[in-house]
């Protein structure tokens, strides 16, 4: 029994042998297949399973899953984060990985750090780079590391489409990684290679732009257009370039035409963009989202969908300047949950909501800001507060500013409001000023709304228009301080709000110069040349006191059941004043003075001079034309 145990024994050593010796042999000859050289490279290539991934993973929300023949469980992390292209190319410091559908199918040696699509040619399979002569299509997503760099430049090529189609694993998209990708002199579209046309923009695999974490994006002398991909699911669209969290880079005279969103930084670095254009695009032109340190110049933005310019998102120190806009579908420049924020100088145009929206944000710097035929120049709203306007400028369009009830403590500074068809500037909130500020040519100068209050008006000028100052019912503590109003059509101030005070400021021509319908105190104001100075509907006591009017036909009108006290003023008109007058100190009450009088009874002395004139002329014809009748002669007879 022993020794037939030990036959067993041995037998089973031998056949465990054998088997190892099989295997050895078989790994040596894989070995051996995987290190001999890839056709058409002089570089020996690696095919390996899927390792761990070393590029991490982009900072982006992934995307839904594309189909994929036979799918690595969960796939890389950077495959799934880049949208689960089905072809990609990942850049090593020493070696080119190919993957299809998150699977490695093949691993170049590469000797440098910097590639490029020739390069990238040779290595991938025949059909995912289709270089023609001035033009080359890309098929794969390209994906850096840390250390390397993607050089494309338009001596290598003047077009460079990227290949997309209906879903998200077609889109040929670009991304830094941790590397570096330089785009220089040409242009980048997207193609769709089953109709050779730029992909549509509604298409969820349409190709973008991706400056990663630890990237950085170098684009200078471009056109970039039909890029950037829509909602897809619950995920967000993407722009057509972005700047990632953490990422760097500069865009130098590059126009983005036709995108989803055209340009956006999410948290970025000391980005440089100089004469950078954005238009047309489906979405917002550019948005701003926490991004640090950038630096904005020559920047333009016309015809997008939604607002030229978006910021949003964490508040930082980067100033928004340098930008005009132009026809876009929302606002020109949208400013969300922002403190701290400086805007200036930028320029507006024609933008279908209006030129500047301030929406919930805080300690805000406007200056040197202008809109053009805009809905409203500038509108504040939700909560915003503690805003500066600075030199501000509108023509035509509705409102020059408008401040929802909810914003409080607005300060505009030496700025004009030109054209505005309902007001200048309309009040709706609690403790806004004005200083020098001039509104021309308005329907009405400044409105003051329903449920505002503390409204400073400082050396107001309004010229034109029908009404200059109007304060509605429910407003209160108006102070109007130096006011000029020059030839106001209708009312130069009209008040229903309660306290409103009138300080100093010169009413010249126009219709009334104050009318009152609610307690007010007027002190140390001018009314010349208007139809009527001071008229009162008030139930409670007008005061004027050291008030100057010299008017064509009333002086103060206060009608019954007004009261009203005029104190060591001087009034000159036809009518000094009408109704119940209580008169303090000394009043100078009298006809208007001799120009106001001539003015008037000149016309009324010639006309009727001229009248006797024609009566004497009409009489010396009617004279002249009577005949004397003689009685006959008769001659006696003799």
């Amino acid at each position: 029994m022993s020794s037939a145990r030990t036959g067993r024994r041995a037998s089973r050593i031998v056949a465990f042998a054998l088997v190892i010796g099989v295997v050895l042999a078989s790994g040596v000859a894989t070995a051996w297949a995987l290190l001999r050289p890839v056709a058409g490279s002089a570089e020996p290539a690696v095919i390996v399973a899927a390792g761990p991934d070393e590029d991490p993973a982009a900072d982006v929300p992934p995307v839904r899953e594309a189909p994929s023949a036979a799918p690595q469980r969960g796939g890389s992390a950077a495959w799934v984060s880049r949208g689960r292209p089905s072809r990609m190319v990942t850049v090593r410091r020493t070696s080119l990985d190919v993957l299809v559908d998150g699977r490695l199918i093949r691993r170049v040696a590469i000797g440098g750090v910097e590639v490029t699509l020739a390069e990238l040619d040779r290595v991938v399979p025949e059909s995912w780079v289709d270089a023609e002569e001035g033009m080359t299509t890309l098929l794969a997503t390209v994906v850096l590391t840390e250390g390397t760099t993607l050089a494309v430049t338009g001596a290598d090529t003047p077009n460079l489409r990227l290949a997309g189609g209906a879903t998200t694993a077609d889109a040929a998209s670009l991304h830094t990684g941790g590397g570096t990708l330089t785009l220089a002199g040409l242009t980048v579209t997207s193609v769709d290679p089953a109709t050779g046309q730029p992909v549509p923009t509604t298409a969820a695999g349409r190709p973008y732009i991706v400056a990663s974490s630890g990237g950085r994006l170098e684009g200078a002398d471009l056109t970039v257009s039909d890029l950037g991909a829509p909602p897809v699911g619950e995920e967000d669209e993407q722009p057509a370039v972005a700047f990632n969290r953490g990422s760097t880079g500069s865009l130098v005279r590059t126009a983005l035409l036709r995108s989803s969103t055209g340009l956006e930084l999410r948290r970025s670095e000391g980005v440089r963009l100089a004469d950078v254009s954005v238009a047309e695009s489906g979405g917002d032109g550019i948005v701003l989202s926490g991004d640090r340190a950038t630096a904005l110049s020559g920047i333009s933005v016309e015809r997008n969908a939604g607002n030229g310019v978006l910021v949003t998102g964490e508040s930082t120190d980067r100033p928004v300047t340098g930008i005009a806009t132009a026809n876009n579908g929302g606002f020109g420049i949208a400013v969300k949950r922002q403190t701290g924020i400086r805007i200036g100088p930028v320029t507006t145009a024609a933008d279908q909501s209006g030129g500047l929206e301030l929406s919930g944000s805080r300690d805000v710097v406007v200056t040197d800001f202008s809109a053009t035929d805009q809905r409203v120049g500038v509108f504040t709203h939700v909560g915003s507060g503690e805003i500066t306007l600075d030199r501000i400028r509108t023509n035509d369009g509705r409102w020059g500013v408008s401040m929802e009830k909810s914003t409080e403590g607005l300060r505009i500074v030496d700025s004009t409001f030109v054209g505005a068809q309902v007001t200048g500037v309309a009040i709706g909130g609690k403790r806004t000023s004005l200083e020098g500020v001039q509104v021309r040519g308005s329907t009405t100068g400044v409105r003051i709304e329903r449920g505002a209050h503390d409204a400073t008006l400082t050396d107001l000028t309004v010229a034109g228009g029908r009404d200059g100052v109007v304060a509605k019912p429910g407003s209160g503590g108006v102070v109007i301080t130096g006011l000029v109003a020059d030839h106001v059509g209708s009312d130069a101030i009209r008040t229903a709000g309660e306290g409103t005070r009138i300080v100093g400021g010169r009413i010249t021509g126009g219709g009334t110069g104050i009318d009152a319908e609610a307690a007010t105190t007027i002190t140390s104001t001018t009314i010349a040349a208007a139809v009527a100075g001071i008229r009162s509907s008030s139930p409670d006591l007008v005061r004027a006191s050291d008030v100057t009017i010299d008017t064509e036909d009333i002086g103060v009108n206060a009608a019954t059941g007004s009261p009203f006290m005029l104190a060591d003023s001087q009034v000159h008109a036809l009518d000094s004043v009408r109704g119940e007058i209580d008169l303090v100190g000394i009043n100078d009450l009298s006809l208007p003075p001799l120009g106001v009088i001539s003015v008037i009874g000149l016309p009324l002395i010639l006309l009727a001079v001229v009248l006797e004139e024609v009566h004497t002329v009409r009489q010396r014809r009617f004279e002249g034309g009577r005949r004397r009748i003689s009685a006959p002669s008769v001659r006696s007879a003799t």
